[in-house]
């Protein structure tokens, strides 16, 4: 994590900025209870202490290697030009999972990425490490990130849920929320050969309700997912693993490849209240 990031926090315990330990192995604050946490191994700083997890480590290496492969480079991309529109300079990635989007977005910028999966956080900063991105990981809830008031000149929400209230808190005036969500036609393909009736995706439900829409954006194209271990991760990652019977999980397996449709619904809010 680097000297900009780490300025951005603030001790969840008692609100106070933070002083590297002479060691550079913790993170100590200048509040009278001297709160301390140690750096992982990998890089990352824990501050969850109530003992909730987020993804399991399963989830996270099905993410991880169907990301890593490229499949949703589009929408990487849209994302990193959209944050170079709004000219953000401090960004973080609320929900970032495995860090695949916050590690691609960093350099240049100053980046937090912030998730309650521990085996997430943990392959984010090692891969931050590994490829010197520079972005910073914390494990944390998304409804509670220890950061300061106003620090952020954007947050983007992919795929998770929008903590409104807090993501308000850490915004600059004027700074920007992206949020990202599946389009009606998302992974269309995969639920066809699932389901015999699958159905158009609903789209996010947790949109802002207090910030401004500045614009709504369609991504969509056509992939092909080669081999059975890929479309196997594909699977994995989705909600449809947990909702889909045995039956129905066996007409995946034997294939070869799969197309499929990505469909992403892209939003960009902005925050014009001071508070």
């Amino acid at each position: 994590m680097t000297a900009r990031t780490e300025a951005l926090l603030r001790c969840p315990v008692c609100g106070a900025p933070f002083a590297r330990t002479a060691d550079g192995k913790s993170v100590l604050c200048l509040g009278d209870g001297r709160h301390c946490f140690d750096y992982s191994k990998s890089g990352y700083l824990n501050f969850s202490r109530d003992g909730k997890t987020g993804d399991a480590k399963a989830a996270v290496r099905a993410r991880s290697t169907f990301l890593s492969a490229g499949y949703y480079q589009p929408l990487c991309d849209r994302v990193d030009a959209v944050l170079s529109e709004t000219g953000a300079g401090t960004v973080l990635d609320a929900g970032c999972g495995e860090g695949y989007y916050t590690n691609r977005i960093a350099p240049g910028r100053t980046v937090l990425g912030a998730d309650l999966s521990r085996d997430g956080i943990d392959r984010a900063a090692r891969e931050a490490r590994r490829s010197d991105s520079g972005a910073g990981f914390a494990v944390c809830s998304l409804f509670a990130v220890p950061v300061a008031d106003g620090c952020f000149d954007a947050v983007i929400n992919l795929f998770a849920p929008c903590a409104e209230a807090e993501f308000c808190r850490v915004l600059k005036p004027g700074g920007y929320l992206l949020l990202v969500g599946a389009g009606v036609r998302h992974l269309m393909g995969l639920k066809q050969v699932l389901y015999d009736e699958p159905r158009e995706n609903p789209g996010r439900a947790d949109l802002p309700v207090g910030m401004t829409l500045v614009r709504r954006e369609r991504l969509e194209g056509e992939m092909t997912v080669a081999g059975q271990e890929m479309i196997d991760a594909l699977f994995s990652m989705t909600p449809y693993y947990w909702r889909t019977c045995e039956h129905d999980r066996g007409k995946l397996r034997g294939l070869t490849e799969l197309k499929t449709a990505y469909d992403f619904d892209i939003f960009l809010y902005r925050k014009d209240c001071e508070g």
